[in-house]
């Protein structure tokens, strides 16, 4: 029965994004995974961060193979120990996450979203 229902059960519009402060300062390492679009890394270079992740970014998202498939805009609010993210493109949402911080990481769950500017 519970093999009949995973072959049933479709996610869709998910994912997860661990990113990891590099050496140089205002920038994030990312590795990220959806349920649509597969799996790659990413560069996020800090406006306006804190040390805390917390700030605004401009992130670029590549496939496995190196190829850029996402240039977005992320906001990082924090609320207690729970991060709140927002991905922007052109000013409109394009996903909400939310995350913490795991060991030297903010490990982050994310839906995208259709909601309007």
């Amino acid at each position: 029965m519970e093999k009949q229902m995973r072959e049933h059960i479709t996610l869709a519009n998910i994912g997860h994004v661990k990113y990891i402060k590099t050496h140089t300062s205002g920038k994030l390492n990312a590795v990220w995974v959806h349920n649509n679009y597969g799996q790659g890394t990413g560069i996020a270079v800090s406006q306006t961060a804190s040390s805390e992740f917390e700030g605004t970014y401009k992130v670029t998202y590549f496939d496995m193979h190196g190829l850029e498939v996402a240039h977005l805009d992320l906001k990082i609010i924090k609320s207690g120990d729970v991060f709140h993210l927002t991905w922007l493109k052109n000013n409109a949402i394009t996903s909400l996450g939310v995350g913490m911080i795991h060991g030297n990481a903010l490990c982050v769950g994310y839906c995208d979203t259709n909601l309007p500017s």
